[in-house]
């Protein structure tokens, strides 16, 4: 009857483990050696460089919960990680690159004792017991050295993949060296393990399945039999759900993940049918792979009937190895299962496919060629050491030559472009063209771009105003809040589109632009610009308290802006607040003593309330800065008119109208002066 596993094999010898784990590791360093001084690449920006929630590294609330639609939102250990790289070493891009490595050294490692110890268990023992230690390195080298988990590991965003991933591995490990424990140090362990994968990604779901399923299989013969001796455990792991439920309750990315997302689940499924065979090539032979796939795009099942039935023909066989051959019925289970969260029928508006995704999945094709080629030579012979050498060498000279790929956004993007050829692709290479200061190549990258990448419409639109090119620009901006109006560039879209219409003098349209940016949970940063901005936008509307209010909220915490203050200034003196219009243009003129502006404006203020001697010191001070400036010279004319002086106002006027010969304050005073003198 089946009945609890009996005990393990008896252990390797613990130098025969070691020296083992020592190349593991060694030999996965030197892999990616040429890597760990590359740039932050494609999503790097947003998720690390420019997410204002890892510098709060000493709040450990806010590093649990970045902004949402960010990489890292829904996944609080992971943007953990970063905070504490950024507190160790600020943005200096080494130290996340040794992370990432670390963390996949470490899942070969515990691949290697997964792979080992179930290869030792009763029901497999008898026949690869003696093989199990070589066969278990062999997995975890070849598996730590393939290419086509380069992407995890030097794409730095995807320390989400390989978090997730170090605790799939570490659950499946310590559940395995629980069934013959009967402390209960190892089962806490997989089930902390678990809940920590569900805190950074949510692929980690299917976990516990994945642990009950191999149970049945290796250890109990029965599902029966496993739910009767470990239901107490299961129950806790699957309780981890908890956690993923948790950290997911507010939809942190609902508009780039799910069937909210806008993409049907048919329509993603047909496209996985193509993404997965391609994956599987991959597999086998890792070359050309390509960084960014686009987005799902409409296909029929004729379109891709070829791949739907090679798919349905690898599942129709899984499901019957698990019936007559679970061990390697499990293989496929585990390539299925582990991929499913990405590429069934749940849709990633924003991903077609990743090579990421494989980085679990690629474990069962590994362990098939390993253990498969074990049977062919029902030993390890020397034969099979020269082979495993001869595919290691092949592994590592295809993982640093991928590596070389990375070593610029460019570079990469170019790869891209030339291998899988999508809007996206463009998109992506007009980025990091900006980045590398080709302009003009970058501007035909990005049109080319349109309309098949929305965010290329966004990024088309912040470059066209930079050039002063605005009416553009608003087409642009205007087109990416149509087809994208909820992604986390939304905020900076209308920040910008606001920006744009109020140098267009479209007071009302930008403020209603500027108002929605306050409604949609805007950075610190973007609150404060978009205060500044409105206050701009309500003063040339002639809307002053409105226009204090928003330079108020500004100067809570920015109170030395000399440009805000300006306006504030501005606004009080419309408002004819003197007094405090005096105070504020005095502050500006503190603050920057060499601006001729801030003395006219304060000479301006002051000859309003009529203090003329003090307004005279100020204007003089303003022309004696900016010779040119035609205001001040009437401004300054009016007041040596006022105290009699007006052969010196005469010439003030005269040089203002030579200076702007169309100036109309200018000419009427002018005249005004020239009457009074010959009466």
């Amino acid at each position: 009857m089946p009945g609890r596993p009996a005990a393990l094999t008896p252990p390797d010898p613990p130098a025969r483990v070691r020296w083992r784990a020592g190349v593991i590791v060694l030999v996965g360093f030197l892999a990616y050696a040429n890597s760990l001084s590359g740039p932050f690449v494609m999503d790097d920006p947003v998720a690390i460089t420019e997410n204002e929630s890892i510098r709060e590294w000493r709040k450990v609330e806010t590093a649990l919960s970045p902004q949402r639609e960010l990489p890292t939102a829904g996944r609080p250990l992971v943007n953990l990680s970063f905070a504490l790289n950024y507190a160790v070493g600020g943005l200096d891009v080494r130290g996340y690159r040794y992370v990432n490595l670390a963390c996949h050294l470490l899942s070969g490692l515990i691949l290697f004792g997964v792979v080992r110890r179930t290869l030792e268990l009763p029901r497999l023992g008898e026949r690869f017991g003696g093989t199990a230690l070589n066969l278990g390195f062999a997995v975890a080298l070849l598996w730590t050295l393939h290419p086509l988990n380069t992407e995890a590991v030097n794409y730095l965003t995807q320390r989400t993949e390989l978090m997730m991933a170090l605790f799939y591995l570490l659950t499946m490990y310590a559940g395995v060296r629980a069934l013959a424990s009967k402390a209960g140090s190892w089962r806490a362990l997989a089930v902390l393990s678990c809940a920590a994968g569900m805190a950074c990604k949510e692929s980690m779901v299917t976990a516990p399945v994945v642990v009950v399923l191999y149970d049945t299989i290796f250890a109990f013969g029965t599902l029966k039999q496993a739910l009767r001796d470990r239901w107490r455990f299961y129950g806790a792991l699957f309780a981890s759900w908890l956690v993923l439920a948790a950290v997911n309750w507010s939809g942190p990315r609902v508009h780039s993940a799910g069937f909210s997302s806008g993409v049907s689940p048919w329509t993603y499924l047909l496209n996985q049918t193509v993404m997965i065979t391609r994956y599987l090539r991959l597999a086998v032979w890792p070359r050309s792979l390509v960084a960014n796939y686009g987005w799902p795009i409409d296909v029929t099942l004729g379109d891709v009937l070829p791949f739907a039935l090679l798919i349905t023909a690898l599942l129709v066989l899984t499901a019957l190895m698990l019936a007559r051959a679970p061990a390697w019925g499990f293989l496929g289970a585990w390539f299925f299962v582990t991929l499913a969260p990405t590429s069934s029928i749940v849709p990633i508006a924003t991903e077609v496919g990743a090579e990421r995704r494989m980085y679990l999945p690629l474990v069962a094709i590994v362990v098939l060629a390993v253990v498969g080629a074990s049977f062919v030579k029902r030993a390890v012979s020397t034969a099979g050491a020269v082979a495993l050498v001869a595919v290691a060498m092949l592994l590592l000279t295809g993982t640093v030559a991928r590596n070389r790929e990375y070593s610029s956004a460019r570079v990469l993007a170019r790869t891209v472009v030339e291998r899988y050829p999508t809007s996206v692709a463009h998109h992506q290479l007009g980025v990091a063209l900006l980045l590398a200061g080709d302009r003009e190549s970058a501007m035909r990258e990005l049109r080319l771009a349109i309309p098949g990448a929305p965010r290329a419409y966004f990024t088309l639109g912040v470059e066209l105003l930079k050039e002063g090119n605005t009416s553009e620009a608003i087409d642009q901006l205007q087109a990416f809040l149509r087809e994208e109006p909820l992604l986390l560039e939304a905020v900076s879209a209308r920040q910008l589109l606001g920006e744009a219409l109020t140098r267009q003098q479209r007071w009302s349209e930008a403020i209603e632009q500027l108002q929605m940016v306050l409604t949609m949970k805007p950075s610190a940063v973007q609150v404060l610009d978009t205060h500044r901005l409105l206050a701009d936008a309500f003063s040339g509307a002639g809307a002053f308290d409105e226009a204090i209010a928003h330079c108020r909220q500004y100067l809570r915490l920015r109170p030395n802006d000399p440009a805000v203050l300006t306006r504030l200034g501005i606004g009080l003196f419309e408002k004819e607040e003197l007094d405090e219009a005096i105070a504020v243009f005095r502050r500006v003129a503190e603050l920057d003593p060499a601006s001729a502006d801030a003395h006219r404006n304060l000479a301006s203020v002051l000859y309003a309330h009529k203090d003329f001697a003090d307004a005279a010191t100020h204007a003089q001070e303003a022309v004696k800065l900016q010779p040119n400036d035609a205001d001040a010279h009437v401004l300054l004319g009016r007041l040596r008119a006022l105290s009699g002086g007006f052969d010196e106002a005469q010439t003030h006027f005269e040089r203002a109208l030579a200076i702007d010969p169309a100036h109309v304050a200018a000419k009427e005073d002018l005249g005004k002066l020239r009457s009074l003198m010959r009466q």
